[in-house]
């Protein structure tokens, strides 16, 4: 059985690789080409008595997501957990971003998460116990503006998740989605929860932290993970305030990151 895991080259999805081969699960890492892939694989065999096969692709090509679960079929890959990490995100004026910018994070946030979803849901219904956890954010809660298509498509994810896990109730699959906030992942990302001042530091998590999180409730069959208590308070705040007051804060608190950016 093995743990596929996409994005798994670098970020959050390095860290949940080395969080799942610590736990002992084979592991089957799915991202862009480059050094990065390969080198990620080698430092967790060098680590940990694991199984670990790569397959570089972007997910972004139409038929990126059938080409994965080809590899695992040909390869008798049989996997029982699927952790879609791959996603993109940013900072931008909507009307002044590239097109492509749009289309890429509609195609690797959405299309492919769904489409590789729909691919290994019939083979995982078949074991006695198989997990998905999908990636959303914090602003899958929020409209926000100059990240109006990333929130979006956070808000699609989750909405996603929490149907199909109702929809998979009766069967062996347990569904789960983890929203957290910022992740230091890069200076960039860093940069960006810098912006925030005190509420970014506030809300942030260690890469490490959230990855140990998001596998233990995965395992656990929770529904939504929110990490962190700061980002539950700010759930609750959230849902309690008037909605034009809130859409007035999270405007205001993104206009800071755009300038900053």
């Amino acid at each position: 059985m093995y743990t596929l895991i996409t994005g798994g080259s670098k970020g959050i999805g390095k860290a949940l690789a080395l969080e799942c081969a610590l736990r002992g699960m084979d592991l089957l890492l799915v991202a862009l080409p480059g050094e990065e892939l390969e080198e990620t694989a080698e430092e967790i065999r060098r680590k940990y008595e694991v199984s670990v096969h790569t397959f570089a692709i972007d997910l972004t090509q139409l038929q990126g997501p059938e080409k994965v679960h080809q590899w695992c079929t040909q390869n008798g890959y049989s996997v029982n957990i699927l952790i879609n990490n791959a996603g993109t995100g940013g900072t931008a004026v909507f009307g002044h971003s590239d097109p492509s910018y749009t289309d890429n994070l509609i195609m690797i946030n959405i299309r492919a998460l769904t489409l590789l979803t729909h691919l290994f849901v019939p083979s995982m219904k078949q074991l006695p116990q198989a997990y998905i956890l999908n990636m959303a954010s914090m602003g899958a809660f929020f409209a926000i503006p100059y990240k109006t298509v990333y929130s979006s498509s956070k808000a699609y994810v989750l909405n996603f998740t929490q149907a199909l896990r109702a929809e998979l109730r009766k069967t062996s699959v347990s569904v789960s989605v983890i929203c957290p906030s910022g992740v230091q992942t890069s200076e960039e990302v860093n940069g960006r929860i810098n912006a925030h001042g005190w509420k970014g530091r506030l809300t942030k998590s260690a890469v490490e932290e959230l990855s140990k999180e998001a596998i233990d409730n995965m395992l656990k069959k929770k529904a939504v993970i929110i990490p962190r208590c700061a980002n539950k308070l700010l759930l609750v705040l959230h849902k309690l305030m008037p909605k034009a007051l809130s859409q007035y804060l999270v405007v205001r608190e993104f206009e800071k990151e755009m300038r900053n950016t």
